[in-house]
């Protein structure tokens, strides 16, 4: 059997009021849910906006000045001090990302007398990551990565020297294996790759009578992004991300192809801006790369190295802080050249054109 039909009644006044009560309700609803998504667009493009054109700018600092800045802002570059035939020396910076993510293979160089920049020649391809060194009398490239789409950390094996004079750019035997987040330093005839995102921790060690690189003892405490000095015929290798940041400091002895640990930093950093004058190990900034938990860290920790008891200490802050801009020894000065002021994915809102120059001390 079928239900009645339920006659005229249904249609009735207060049944139209509550359809047209629970009509108004939604509507009022679906406006507050519009607000609230519009509000919050809003505060997104503001924060975007902030971010973009707001970066942390150079401010003055007591023991630094700045030198010329760069003609574009990049960072998570390679920079060099290279000596030129008159006994001055150039700043070299190369390689590295600018922009939104665009990886550039740019190569500038500093001198002193004039105060100038000048492009150098291209390198054969753009990395990011990379490593640099002067080695008799040319600047060396290692390693680094090539791109930032699908595959943005996938390491490279080339190694590219170019010398002063020389039009282009020529390869030198590859590493045994891919490396980038790494360092390379020049030593006596020899150059030492440590560190870095690859298949192992091995130290690669390259030497002019020898046909490629040999491998080394390797770092304890595998870890990239760190910061490696030499200091007396030792190689200091200085905190560094595995993959948190990490404090650790290990000295690489090569006559005895061995690895000894050394004074703690007072905190954890990688990333970090590294140089030796006058027997001073100098560790200024770098980063927590963490989106939300990170950030920029804003110590510069000294540790004189002749000193009975050496402890580290900290120095002057520098006019701006900033990740991924390794530092170098020019004319005598601490120099970092570019990188970012911010950490992480924040790092595309502000990168750097910047010079810091530390100023010399008395011991």
């Amino acid at each position: 059997a079928f239900p009645a039909h339920p006659g005229p009644g249904w249609l009735s006044a207060a049944r139209f009021a509550k359809i047209g009560a629970s009509i108004s309700q939604d509507t009022e609803m679906l406006g507050m849910l519009k607000r609230i998504i519009l509000i919050l667009l809003l505060a997104v493009a503001l924060g975007l906006g902030w971010l973009l054109f707001f970066p942390p700018q150079p401010v003055d600092r007591a023991g630094w000045t700045l030198g010329p800045p760069m003609p574009e802002a990049f960072g998570e570059l390679a920079t060099v001090a290279l000596e030129r035939d008159d006994g001055g020396e150039d700043l070299v910076v190369l390689s590295g990302i600018r922009g939104f993510g665009q990886v550039v293979d740019r190569v500038l160089l500093l001198d002193a007398p004039n105060g100038r920049w000048q492009a150098g020649p291209r390198l054969p391809g753009a990395r990011h990551h990379a490593a640099a060194a002067a080695y008799e009398g040319a600047v060396v490239l290692s390693g680094g990565s090539g791109a930032l789409d699908a595959r943005p950390w996938t390491p490279r094996r080339e190694v590219w020297r170019w010398r002063p004079g020389d039009e282009q750019w020529q390869a030198m035997p590859p590493l045994p294996e891919p490396r980038l987040g790494h360092r390379m330093v020049a030593l006596d005839d020899r150059l030492y790759v440590i560190g870095g995102q690859g298949p192992s921790a091995k130290t690669w060690v390259y030497r002019p009578d020898h046909e490629g690189w040999a491998e080394a003892a390797p770092l304890p405490g595998p870890r990239d992004h760190l910061s490696l000095v030499v200091v007396d015929d030792r190689i200091w290798a200085i905190g560094g991300r595995s993959p948190e940041s990490v404090a650790r400091v290990d000295i690489y002895d090569p006559g005895a192809d061995s690895w000894e640990r050394g004074p703690a930093l007072p905190a954890p950093t990688s990333g970090a801006a590294e140089a030796v004058v006058d027997g001073r190990i100098h560790i200024v900034g770098g980063e927590a790369p963490d989106l939300l938990g990170g950030g920029i860290d804003r110590r510069h920790w000294v540790l004189d190295t002749a000193a009975e008891n050496a402890r580290w200490e900290e120095g002057p802050a520098p006019p701006l802080h900033v990740h991924g801009a390794d530092g170098a020894v020019w004319n005598g000065r601490m120099a970092i050249a570019g990188g970012a002021a911010r950490h992480g994915l924040l790092s595309v809102f502000a990168w750097s054109s910047s010079v810091q120059l530390l100023e010399a001390t008395d011991r």
